[in-house]
């Protein structure tokens, strides 16, 4: 498939970055549902700006496992894309605003958490969890600006011209700020393209990263804050693209390349298999569960169930929401 730079870039800004919003904060859903096992949600913020493309109200859409709808959970203190979904240990739905500085969360009972506070004003766009309680934040951008033309306004840190260090942060079980890791980046097609998504292996110390377009997938040694061998470096002549990465829970690693659904051994950093998918865009994914894993389209608004032992497509769902599917996770 012949994949033209404007439809990658517009893929790179899914994880996004402008201004904190002022609006109070409240959930515009109709009702609270609770959330039970195996219930799926993804970020489809509705886009309602016709002068720049990620901006809108937050939604976060809640399926059940069947990937029948149950709820809409509305946010109204984001204002940008919403992305970067994932449940911690103690069943905490995490989402982020990376152009507000919001880290949003929700407990199991489907009500409204506190805002992470203790965090920086970053622009985090995914998070990691430790056994042990600590996590981890990505600040998704990096450097001073876009090489290339956005039809949207990337935010500068308070105080700064930079967008941001593409740095990792960690915090402990508490949720207050412990380290700041100082992990090198790719840039992306456009170049700001930071810490797009991170992964930590069971070992609790191999954290796993890419640069959202980037061709390369990173690892980083949490207790020395050192890097460690790449995964994947491939030169940027390749046009391989790496969107997201996960870990299954006997340290298998998952990274999503598009078109393509990688599968390597993190041990020999071999590629054990690669899963071609239908079509371009898959930009984010779950965690695997069940001998299954859940894909999103950030261009088409798709959702799709894949078998991991076939990589057979089994089930699907549209969103409606093309270019603001930028995320998607399950409670196990």
């Amino acid at each position: 498939m012949t994949l033209r730079r404007r439809d990658v870039l517009r893929g790179a800004l899914a994880i996004g970055a402008g201004s904190i919003a002022t609006r109070a904060q409240r959930v515009w859903a109709a009702k609270v549902v609770p959330f039970a096992p195996g219930d799926i949600f993804a970020t489809c913020t509705l886009l309602d700006d016709p002068n720049d493309d990620h901006r809108g109200r937050g939604r976060i859409i809640h399926y059940d496992t069947n990937l029948a709808i149950k709820n809409t959970l509305w946010l109204d203190d984001t204002t940008h894309l919403l992305q970067g979904p994932r449940f911690s240990p103690q069943q905490v739905l995490f989402a982020f605003d990376a152009f507000a500085y919001k880290v949003v969360r929700f407990a199991v009972d489907g009500s409204r958490l506190p805002n992470l506070v203790e965090a920086p004003a970053r622009a985090f766009g995914s998070v990691a969890f430790a056994a042990d309680g600590r996590f981890f934040l990505g600040e998704t951008l990096v450097g001073t600006g876009s090489r290339l033309p956005l039809k949207t306004t990337l935010p500068t840190m308070p105080g700064s011209a930079r967008l941001g260090d593409g740095h990792v942060f960690e915090f402990d079980s508490n949720g207050k700020s412990k380290r700041e890791h100082a992990t090198p980046t790719h840039g992306g097609m456009a170049g700001f393209q930071g810490v797009s998504s991170l992964a930590l292996a069971p070992d609790g110390r191999t954290l796993v990263y890419v640069s959202e377009t980037g061709p390369k997938i990173f690892a980083w040694d949490v207790a020395t804050g050192t890097s460690l061998p790449d995964i994947a470096n491939f030169p940027d002549s390749s046009r391989k693209f790496y969107f997201d990465v996960r870990f299954d829970e006997v340290g298998t690693l998952y990274a999503l390349a598009g078109s393509a659904l990688e599968i390597y051994d993190l041990r020999s950093r071999a590629l054990r298999r690669s899963i071609a998918l239908p079509g371009f865009g898959w930009a984010s994914m779950s965690t695997p569960r069940s001998g299954n894993i859940l894909l999103a389209n950030f261009f088409s608004g798709e959702i799709a169930k894949l078998d991991l032992a076939t990589g057979a497509v089994l089930q699907k769902a549209q969103t409606n929401a093309p270019k603001a599917l930028s995320g998607i996770a399950q409670l196990s």
